[in-house]
């Protein structure tokens, strides 16, 4: 896909809030950005954990010679990853580098940021919202982060936030109502991308789906991964029409409303082509896992092997990788928003060998010209159409290691 925006290369500067900022490389890399990412901003920290970075603009060309007043001009786009799981700290960087920016004369300051995740607590506030029996006994005496966190980017001046696949599209009407007092303008300013397209290029270009779909079998471990399942089937079907024949079962879980510990699994809806899982591929989704508790729950409840497991965002604890070394499961698909999953040493011996990383700095390149400048709407500019969009997919996304079932 083109590159679209509005920007000269030289007005747009990409900005790491992490140290090692990987995700804000490749970003400026693929958007030409002529300085060195890492080369502007220090990320100091002071022996009491204080956060203190600087920009290092100074004799820089492209940058106004003005003290307090180098990024004059400049849309800064603050590039943020999970390095590690400790979200509220990676906020509040956010939130102390835009105000950063801001100071030292940037124009506008946008944020991508790879997994929007502070909690759980993503019900969509408002006097329009009615609780259910259910909500009020998860959300009494909580936060609800979505409001939250579209209160204080709004605070510090943050005018667009760009994510992948976020856990809930509560935050999205949370923006919209904080932003502009209107729930449904909540695209304006939180660009959620569309995960579906990708992992359907990667199943089907990697012949996952066979046989008209007949011999797969897509699970759902609630209704938010419905939408995900079903979103993926339909863009598998628009790359090749012949995949009409792939069943779908979906689950619904509850968990304890104090500790969160889930406590029971059980079947809420299935498609009517559903005849079972026995000699079928099956490819259980999820949105972000951190225990795979759910997906590994609703696996022992319907029993048998040759599981392909896909989640967006995971974050991967002991508890979980003992559970994925289980032979019922074939193979694990994640994105690499949490970059921390790859450097552990456990994680690339035990279990890379039958893990695929879907790679999406490429997508989050693309979408800034094109979505978050152009304004075209990120669901109906990515999603597959027809099988002419194979090649323009596959250059969206790049695998840090392919899948192979003789890897074991």
């Amino acid at each position: 896909m083109n590159l679209l925006g509005k920007l000269d290369y030289g007005d747009r500067v990409i900005i790491p809030v992490n140290p090692k900022g990987r995700f804000a490389k490749k970003i400026g890399k693929e958007l030409k950005q002529p300085w060195r990412v890492d080369g502007l901003i220090a990320h100091f920290s002071h022996d009491d954990d204080d956060y203190d970075p600087k920009l290092l603009l100074n004799e820089k060309e492209g940058f106004v010679d003005e003290p307090r007043n180098r990024l004059k001009g400049k849309t800064v786009y603050l590039v943020a990853s999970h390095h590690s799981w400790n979200p509220s700290l990676l906020f509040e960087r956010i939130c102390h580098t835009a105000s950063l920016c801001l100071e030292n004369g940037a124009e506008k300051v946008n944020l991508v940021w790879t997994n929007v995740r502070l909690s759980g607590n993503h019900l969509r506030p408002g006097t329009g919202n009615k609780f259910t029996p259910k909500d009020i006994e998860k959300y009494d005496g909580k936060s609800l982060s979505t409001t939250r966190i579209a209160k204080r980017f709004k605070a510090e001046g943050i005018s667009k936030v760009l994510t992948l696949h976020t856990h809930s599209k509560n935050i999205v009407e949370a923006f919209g109502e904080v932003y502009f007092g209107d729930i449904e303008r909540g695209k304006e300013c939180f660009i959620d991308l569309p995960v579906a397209p990708i992992v359907a290029h990667y199943l089907y270009s990697s012949g996952k789906i066979k046989n008209s779909g007949k011999d797969a079998v897509f699970i759902s471990t609630d209704e938010g991964s419905k939408d995900l399942g079903v979103d993926i089937m339909k863009n598998l079907q628009n790359l090749d029409p012949s995949l009409k024949d792939i069943s779908w079962i979906q689950f619904g879980k509850r968990r304890d409303p104090q500790t969160g510990v889930l406590k029971e699994i059980f079947e809420t809806e299935k498609s009517e082509n559903y005849t079972g899982i026995e000699g079928k591929d099956k490819f259980i989704f999820d949105d972000i896992v951190r225990s795979f508790s759910s997906m590994y729950g609703v696996i022992d409840k319907l029993g048998g092997k040759n599981y392909t497991m896909f989640a967006t965002h995971a974050h991967l604890t002991g508890d979980s990788q003992n559970l994925l070394r289980s032979d019922k499961i074939k193979e694990i698909i994640f994105t690499n928003t949490m970059t921390s999953n790859l450097e552990n040493p456990y994680y690339e011996y035990q279990l890379f060998p039958k893990t695929t990383v879907i790679k999406v700095g490429k997508y989050l390149a693309n979408a800034i010209p094109n979505i978050v400048e152009d304004g075209n709407d990120p669901d109906s500019f990515y999603t597959a159409k027809s099988p002419s969009d194979i090649n323009i997919i596959s250059k969206l996304y790049d695998l840090r290691r392919e899948f192979n079932s003789n890897n074991g």
